[in-house]
């Protein structure tokens, strides 16, 4: 038998590899040029068939309709009741909103907008008293504009040169 028909009875590439002695990137190249080289969905398919991998990767398990789709959605949220906490503890030090209409939003800001009924204008940010990013007790956030908490932050560098210093990114470190 020779290689073209051992490819077409089934066998995968390195198999016909191991039978032959020819090296796979000629094998290849000749089924290509044959046309006769399966697509990788198809070789995942036969290898599933043959018990060589476990998984049912790569077969077909009917249309992804609107029901399928309701369906994971449902499942994702029942996970997320039951597990997901709602926030999280960012590298940068603050707390985020990690669930609902506030996701992606730092906890301290939505605390304060809460505190005063309004959402930050864009020139206004909300200041640890404390410089603790995780202590977001209401008595510990100051709103400030932008340009106060800056010059806060040069002020509290000048006084504390020698006992806080801050990181490239401008954070205390």
């Amino acid at each position: 038998m020779n290689e073209y028909d051992l490819y077409l009875s089934g066998l995968s590439i390195p198999e016909v590899s191991n039978k032959t002695k020819i090296p796979l990137s000629t094998l290849r190249f000749r089924f290509k040029k044959r046309g006769i080289l399966r697509s990788r969905a198809d070789s995942i398919r036969l290898a599933f068939k043959k018990g060589r991998i476990p998984s049912r990767k790569g077969i077909k398990r009917g249309p992804f309709n609107e029901e399928w789709r309701n369906n994971i959605s449902k499942a994702r949220i029942k996970w997320a009741n039951k597990y997901a906490k709602g926030f999280s503890l960012k590298p940068s030090g603050y707390y985020e909103i990690t669930r609902g209409k506030e996701k992606g939003r730092n906890l301290h800001v939505i605390i304060k907008e809460k505190e005063i009924g309004r959402r930050l204008f864009h020139n206004e940010c909300v200041h640890h008293i404390d410089q603790c990013k995780t202590n977001n007790d209401l008595s510990n956030l100051q709103l400030m504009t932008k340009s106060e908490h800056s010059r806060l932050h040069r002020e509290l560098d000048k006084l504390n040169n020698n006992i806080i210093k801050r990181n490239k990114n401008g954070q205390f470190s």
